[in-house]
């Protein structure tokens, strides 16, 4: 029945059968310490599949006959790279031995193909209808600003928009909408993610300047093979609490010189119900997203690929704001070309040219209450083109030197029509079609000292010019500043040096110093007449900013036993030049409290501690959770920061078995009262959220998903939401994946 079952499936979608399989099995070990690599990844090249190595050491993987390349890595070891031969029926055993690099100041989380592996996330499970913001909010330290259910902001540490990077396969993009309702997070599906990178502070600089850190996501990439082979998964799913569709694709396709991948999703929900049954408003949206991946091999040596993004948002509903989008869309392209064994020290080079273009249209034509009593549009468009050169140098079998030289364009211009009753439309330039340079320099270099100590020096030098050449916004900006000509020249320097030491077999401890600098955001040196909802003023950019900077001190400590893994990181910051928004007017109006402009407000600190836990009580439960807390002061104004995070705890039970699981997942977050009264923050009340999901496989490649979000049906909302809108009540979700699996031709 079942085998009947699964045939009718494939059979309906045009597949055919897995071919006849083998296994591979081996081991991954530490090669200074001969303890197994608990976590570990091995990848299967051809394709985006493979296992994580268990607490013994091993991993096993099952292939269709023919010949691989697998590829076994792990934070702060040396990647290495094997070729295999698999036989029907048979099992091939197989040896890595990775040599210690680095300790690397990141949390990798990958999230499609295999099992995630170098954070303790390995044992949380997401759904199908899970969201790129879904997946990074589980870390420690990352958090979401919500303004609706849609386009959450990611945040690492409290410090969010110019404070951190969010690139795209290491391409720059940067959203258009004034009021931040398109972070380019919300530019990606989950489905079409390979991996996310967060790096937390300035201590890696790799893709630009930052002092809050980074975040990069990669896409599913295309591969080859030595015999053409084929995959593709299709799942789709539906939430009752929004009444949200999903239906979701990735295809691969990998030939002897040549590789495809291609991932698509369609998400359509509704506006959704908290837990005191009352409809929220405005939180409904449509998306559609499409990404397509080219691989060519010229050489042994050399390969070129193409990838395409794009993606298209329709009425999306913002809760937290007065407007809505009507219409937001990004278009990304880049083409790349990458090199390997270009002489003995040369090892690894990647040349990239991109582009991108997103557009953005606020508008308030579904709101019957009015912002200023009269409807407006509020359209935003930035374009940004770049390249970078990316290099690995081996100096020796224990060191190593990155090389990255850069540079990027981008145009930011927003602009607001008002319709007043009975009066002739009103323009006015909200971003005064700012054109930036950008042009960057990295360097890292890292070494073994011993077999228990390791360090990393590295810095970035940008050299970032911006100017404003809209000829209405400038008139606008000169009421304030007559004597400013727009224009600005920032060099920024940021350096970084961690230590890595290994105290016993199964301890290793990590100290990290970090100095970072960041330019002013568009919207803060050239922003005009921007309404913030949160604290109800206008605000006002000023171009007389300085450079904002930090100094950054961390100790890291992992632990790791037989049964898991324990990780403690405690951190500080002190910021100069802090960015802030000052009131400098508070003249009567009907629909704002008054005017802000950003200031230089002096000193800041922010300090933490970041804990996570990995306990396995048998081989089929496990327990995953970890805590967050942070304090923050401004000096000179005598407050708090503001989007700061309260005490947070989360925490996971999961039981496995070869053909399900089910986890119940707890997160909760303690009462904040360290609130900034200036930014318009209020206190906001603690809160306990409980999960269950749960994962069945009915016949092999076919899996049925499904569970319940916030099961004793609370009523809340976090202190990152604006507006403080209630998040959805209790809902059920349920969802289909058909795996296809390797074919082979």
């Amino acid at each position: 029945m079942k085998s009947t079952f699964r045939a009718i499936i494939i059979l309906c979608l045009g597949g055919s059968l897995v071919a006849q399989t083998g296994t591979i099995k081996g081991q991954v070990l530490d090669r200074t310490s001969g303890l197994p690599l608990i976590g570990a990844n091995v990848l299967v090249l051809d394709f985006s599949i493979g296992d994580a190595v268990g607490v013994d050491g091993y991993f096993t993987i099952s292939l269709p006959a023919g010949s691989f390349q697998l590829e076994t890595s792990m934070m702060g070891y040396e990647s290495l790279v094997q070729q295999v031969s698999v036989e029907p029926d048979k099992t091939t055993e197989l040896h890595f031995e990775l040599m210690p690099v680095t300790l690397e100041s990141i949390h990798f989380v990958t999230v499609q193909g295999k099992r995630p592996s170098r954070h303790l996330l390995e044992h949380f499970q997401e759904t199908n209808l899970s969201t790129t913001e879904n997946l990074i909010s589980r870390i420690e330290g990352v958090g979401l600003i919500s303004r609706g259910s849609y386009a959450q902001e990611p945040t690492i540490r409290g410090m969010s928009g110019g404070r951190m990077n969010i690139t795209i396969n290491n391409m720059k993009s940067f959203g258009a909408c004034t009021d931040r309702m398109d972070p380019i997070s919300s530019y990606v599906e989950a489905d079409a993610l390979n991996s996310i990178e967060i790096e937390k502070g300035a201590v890696s600089t790799h893709n630009g300047a930052t002092i809050g850190g980074a975040l990069n996501m990669t896409m599913i990439q295309p591969e080859y093979a030595s015999t053409t082979r084929s995959s593709w998964r299709v799942k789709g799913g539906l939430d009752n609490g929004s009444n949200e569709r999903k239906l979701a694709f990735v295809w691969q396709r990998s030939m002897p010189s040549s590789g495809w991948a291609a991932s698509g999703a369609y998400r359509k929900a509704d506006n959704y119900s908290a837990a005191n049954q009352e409809i929220i408003p405005f939180t409904s949206f449509e998306k559609m997203n499409l990404n397509i991946g080219f691989m060519k091999k010229l050489n042994d040596d050399n390969q070129v690929s193409m990838e395409l993004i794009s993606d298209d948002a329709y009425d999306v509903g913002y809760s937290g704001l007065p407007m809505d989008v009507g219409y937001a869309r990004m278009r990304m392209m880049g083409v790349s070309l990458q090199t390997s064994g270009i002489t003995q020290m040369l090892k690894r080079g990647e040349l990239k040219l991109y582009a991108n273009g997103i557009d953005h249209w606020m508008d308030d034509s579904q709101r019957d209450e009015l912002f200023m009593n009269m409807h407006m549009d509020m359209p935003g468009f930035t374009r940004t083109a770049g390249f970078y050169l990316d290099l690995l140098f081996m100096l020796s079998a224990n060191s190593s030197l990155k090389l990255k030289s850069d540079l990027y364009w981008n145009t930011s211009y927003a602009n607001m029509v008002m319709y007043p009753v009975n009066s002739t439309p009103m323009e006015m330039v909200t971003w005064p079609d700012v054109q930036r340079w950008n042009v960057g320099q990295f360097v890292e270099y890292q070494t073994i000292l011993n077999s228990k100590t390791n360090v990393n020096f590295s810095m970035r030098y940008d050299m970032f010019q911006s100017k404003a050449i809209d000829e209405m916004g400038i008139n606008e900006l000169h009421i304030y500043y007559p004597k400013n000509d727009l224009e600005r020249m920032d060099h920024l320097l940021s350096t970084s040096a961690y230590l890595t030491y290994q105290v016993k077999s199964n301890w290793r401890s990590v100290l990290s110093l970090a100095h970072g600098n960041r330019a002013p955001t568009v919207t803060e040196a050239y922003g005009y007449y921007l309404y913030n909802p949160v604290d109800g003023y206008l605000y006002l950019g000023n171009p007389d900013l300085p450079i904002e900077s930090s100094q950054q001190i961390e100790l890291q400590n992992s632990l790791s036993t037989s049964k898991g893994r324990l990780n403690v990181n405690l951190y500080g910051y002190k910021f100069d030049s802090y960015i802030f928004g000052q009131v400098i007017s508070e003249e009567s109006l009907n629909y704002a409290n008054g005017w802000k402009k950003y200031i230089d407000a002096g000193a800041a600190r922010l300090a933490g501690v970041e804990i996570s836990l990995l306990h396995r009580f048998s081989q089929e439960i496990s327990f995953q959770g970890g805590l967050s807390h942070e304090e923050s002061y401004l000096y000179d104004l005598d407050e708090f920061l503001p989007l700061i995070p309260p005490f947070e705890m989360h925490g996971s039970i999961t039981y496995t078995k070869p053909s399900f699981w089910v986890q119940l997942n707890l997160r909760s977050a303690a009462r904040q009262d360290q609130i900034s009264r200036v930014s318009g923050e209020n206190a906001t009340p603690g809160f306990m959220v409980i999960d269950l999901r749960s994962e069945v496989s009915v016949v092999e490649g076919v899996r049925v998903n499904a569970g319940v979000n916030n099961l004793t049906n609370q009523l809340y909302h976090e202190h990152l939401d604006w507006t403080d809108v209630y998040r959805p009540g209790r809902n059920v979700f349920a969802s289909l994946t058909i795996d296809q699996g390797i074919i082979g031709h």
